[in-house]
């Protein structure tokens, strides 16, 4: 069974630190994406910013408004969505990796687990799986900047 969510946001906060592992349909997809969209890209405290901006454009994506290390720590949203002027519920936050999805919920951001093991794995309630950066379906009658159903 397949079911569409809508979503709706002030702000989108990415996980950059596996934009390598995209295929090229996948960065396409996000660029068109986050185009004229306010977002923020976050990185884990081992690669911390060293590269962060030559990831972004290596993979076609616009300039982020901000770039913060930590994604495993809830604190780390919050502080992203208080950098970017809005409520961290107001956030959606697109990952990969299962602990910065279940950290991001832990700081009441919406959290998106990116990849085939968002359906399969046991996640907390309120973790929403998105199987594949191509679903993100903007649905521009909303009036949040960044509505897209998944």
């Amino acid at each position: 069974m397949t079911s569409n969510i809508t979503v709706h946001a002030d702000t989108v906060l990415i996980d950059i630190d596996h934009l390598a592992r995209l295929g090229t349909g996948e960065r396409t997809a996000l660029a068109a994406f986050l185009a004229d969209r306010t977002w923020g890209a976050l990185t884990d405290r081992e690669r911390g910013f060293a590269g962060a901006e030559a990831r972004c454009a290596e993979a076609g994506l616009p300039e982020p408004a901000l770039i913060l290390t930590g994604t495993t720590s809830p604190a780390t949203y919050t502080a992203a969505a208080e950098m970017l002027g809005t409520e961290v519920g107001a956030c959606a936050v697109v990952t990969p990796d299962p602990d910065a999805a279940d950290a991001a919920l832990t700081a009441g951001a919406i959290s998106l687990l990116l990849g085939p093991d968002g359906r399969t794995s046991a996640r907390p309630c309120g973790v929403l799986p998105l199987p594949a950066l191509t679903g993100l379906v903007p649905s521009p009658a909303s009036p949040w900047s960044a509505a897209f159903a998944v």
